[in-house]
């Protein structure tokens, strides 16, 4: 695998997890990770397409944090999308990652892009994020903090796997 570049965050619809996802690791790149993402970017997408925009809990919760989510629309996976990427990161195993490997198969390299985020981050155990869609603002909230903390672990994976790459070690 040559240096990582392209990551894209899946769920279910893309109104909850991927987009938030997607916004914290956008705005971990234009603040603390200035230098080292310039050449990365962040993208999400969803399995079905049910929603237009992100949901409530999200936004809410990105606004706690002083992170604006901007015009962001939801968007469907297609195989060009997959294609273009160099990891996929999913949130759940049976709804999210199978679902995507059945859906995609043609794809040659799935095997080695696709995990669940808690697993790339390097977690042993727990690795499953469940869907916040129905929860009240403050078990969403919950949800939403397991995924910060697992976008910030891969950022500094991803980080450091370049940092080895642009050395020519692996």
């Amino acid at each position: 695998m040559s240096k990582i570049k392209r990551i894209l965050f899946f769920c279910a619809g893309n109104t909850c997890r991927s987009p938030f996802a997607e916004a914290y690791a956008n705005w971990l790149r234009k603040t603390k990770y200035k230098e080292e993402l310039k050449e990365i970017e962040f993208d999400s997408a969803g399995i079905y397409h049910y929603y237009k925009t992100a949901q409530p809990g999200t936004i809410n919760y990105l606004k706690s944090k002083n992170i604006d989510i901007g015009d962001f629309k939801t968007k469907r996976i297609d195989l060009e999308l997959l294609e273009s990427q160099d990891i996929i990161l999913g949130f759940e195993q049976k709804h999210h990652i199978n679902k995507l490997k059945r859906k995609f198969k043609e794809l040659n390299d799935i095997d080695e892009k696709v995990f669940l985020l808690l697993e790339f981050a390097g977690e042993k155990e727990n690795l499953e994020i469940k869907d916040p869609f129905y929860l009240p603002q403050e078990e969403y909230n919950k949800i939403l903090k397991r995924i910060e903390k697992g976008v910030l672990q891969i950022i500094e994976k991803i980080i450091s796997i370049n940092k080895l790459k642009d050395r020519g070690l692996e």
